[in-house]
């Protein structure tokens, strides 16, 4: 009998074993997209410009600058700074969303003059230096404005487009996954009909034209990126996709 069980053991293990072998061969194959997908899901304070401890600390900014500073009110400034020191820490420790991860230095520059100039108004005011005191006021105002201005987006449309670039640019995109590109190519497409009739802050007036023009350029390149999506051409796929992240940054760069 052993001289039969063997061969029969035997032949099931190589019978099993192509099955285990093509059973591991497809799941190497599987698109990186779909493990990436697996442990990445979207969530709206990803894909929003917005950082809630920028927004908590206007709350002491808007005193500060509104009533402290005018009225040259020195004890009121005093009486601020530990909200100041609490609100500033807690800025500091926030980190930016995915969607804001190409303005990280500019936010880390600014964020740390912010704190330098917040340094220097405890020293003005263990001083009692008047006058120093309410020019570290200003320029705490001024970093602050600069941080909102660095992350805020100007033009609605142009954030709302932005939601769907990130997604592409930086996942979609690496991963190579074909069926998401096309559709949030098709996604952007359609922003591109707001966008293109949006109008700038009265500020920024002067530039409308600059801007007009870089819009299309993106217009120009997201619908390129749609027709060559539609094949399966890999590089060229991926270049379009370069160049429509490219012709975004030249439209946000008309706000610099």
């Amino acid at each position: 009998m052993k001289r039969f069980v063997y061969p029969l053991v035997a032949g099931l293990a190589i019978l099993t074993m192509p099955v285990v072998g093509a059973c591991q061969k497809a799941d190497e194959q599987k698109p990186a997209a779909q493990k990436a997908e697996a442990a990445h899901e979207f969530t709206q304070a990803e894909i929003t410009a917005s950082v809630p401890a920028l927004r908590d600390l206007h709350g002491v900014v808007y005193p500060l600058w509104h009533d402290a500073y005018p009225d040259k009110n020195l004890a009121m400034i005093k009486e601020l700074l530990p909200r100041m020191d609490t609100l500033t820490a807690k800025l500091d420790a926030a980190a930016l969303p995915g969607i804001l991860r190409e303005k990280q230095a500019a936010w880390d520059e600014k964020k740390a003059s912010l704190k330098s100039t917040l340094q220097q108004l405890h020293a003005a005011a263990a001083a009692d230096d008047g006058d120093e005191m309410l020019k570290q006021v200003e320029a705490f105002h001024a970093y602050y404005e600069q941080l909102v201005r660095t992350i805020r987006p100007l033009v609605k449309e142009l954030d709302a487009y932005h939601q769907e670039l990130y997604k592409l640019f930086h996942y979609y995109a690496p991963d190579y996954d074909l069926e998401k590109i096309r559709a949030v190519a098709a996604a952007m497409a359609e922003k591109l009909p707001a966008l293109k009739a949006a109008e700038l802050p009265k500020r920024l007036a002067e530039r409308q034209a600059d801007f007009k023009a870089a819009v299309e350029a993106l217009d120009a390149a997201t619908l390129e990126l749609v027709e060559t999506a539609k094949g399966n051409a890999k590089e060229q796929i991926l270049a379009a996709v370069d160049k429509v992240h490219t012709a975004y940054q030249n439209t946000e760069h008309i706000f610099d």
